[in-house]
């Protein structure tokens, strides 16, 4: 989380734990990049859930308590060294800004094309800020990185692929997600935006978070049962996901389906089994 939401939460929600604010632009980021709350007319309502989640996705993002401790401005290692003798105090990772991007067959970002090497690969790591045009027609948010080194064998709907693929990234501090998500939503008026995202609650909460305009998600949902080894674990762990998405009023109708799909098996799908079954997949409006 930047300096500016960061300390925007702080000053509007360190006491108040439930209720409801009008409709702003940071609240709206809030909304979208966090899954903080829900939109009724002009306003958002929280509860103390919505906080809580809050809280627990800056820890993994920033390593900080969001109403306990001041927001740490991180310098890059290369900036510290002109001045420290430890290039690593106070430092933000050497991949914060960058972002993973692939195509299937070439790269075509800021008037260049790019042909790929005819290699197994995860893509290519290229600062966001750099990104100024991307002449793919669409661009598709990918949830679990192992599908990045994989996109030629997705059974795809045609007009996919010639798109540009970009990782969303995770947790961990060198694949954070805030740079994958402001420039996937960077390019939202000029390009058709897909979240390709696990068929579970928690796929579906990022489908409709993330500023999407299409979700990508197999073309039979009833997939979720299919013949499987080991135990279903994954539908009882996504307890406040699927708590969430019940208090969505306005889910897409391919949402609810899907949901209710996994409702009635408690069973779900990730992203590897979709592709290591030759899932066949469809796109789905969330506008």
């Amino acid at each position: 989380m930047d300096k500016k939401l960061y300390q925007f939460c702080q000053r509007n929600f360190k006491t108040l734990l439930n209720g409801k604010l009008k409709y702003a632009p940071l609240l709206s980021r809030l909304n979208l990049e966090y899954g903080f709350g829900e939109r009724r007319g002009d306003y958002l309502y929280f509860d103390d859930n919505d906080r809580q989640r809050l809280i627990e996705r800056v820890q993994q993002e920033n390593d900080v308590h969001l109403f306990r401790q001041d927001y740490i401005d991180s310098k890059c290692r290369v900036d510290n060294a002109l001045k420290q003798r430890n290039e690593k105090v106070n430092s933000q990772p050497v991949s914060e800004g960058f972002v993973l991007i692939n195509a299937i067959d070439h790269l075509r970002i800021n008037g260049q094309h790019l042909k790929l090497l005819n290699l197994t690969s995860l893509g290519c790591y290229i600062e966001a800020s750099e990104i100024t045009a991307i002449d793919h027609p669409f661009i598709v948010l990918v949830e679990n990185l192992a599908i990045m080194a994989k996109l030629d064998a997705l059974i795809l709907p045609e007009k996919l692929r010639d798109a540009l693929f970009i990782y969303r990234g995770d947790i961990k501090p060198a694949q954070r997600t805030n740079s994958a998500y402001q420039l996937f939503r960077h390019f939202k008026s000029s390009h058709q935006l897909v979240c390709f995202s696990d068929l579970d609650p928690a796929g579906i909460q990022i489908a409709v978070t993330c500023g999407a305009h299409f979700w990508l998600a197999p073309e039979d949902f009833t997939l979720v049962n299919s013949s499987l080894t080991g135990d279903e674990h994954e539908w009882f762990n996504q307890s406040e996901a699927i708590k969430w998405l019940a208090r969505k009023n306005n889910l897409p109708k391919s949402c609810q389906t899907a949901l209710i799909t996994m409702q009635n098996s408690k069973k779900t799908l990730k992203q590897e089994h979709i592709l290591a079954h030759n899932i066949k997949m469809n796109l789905y409006p969330l506008d």
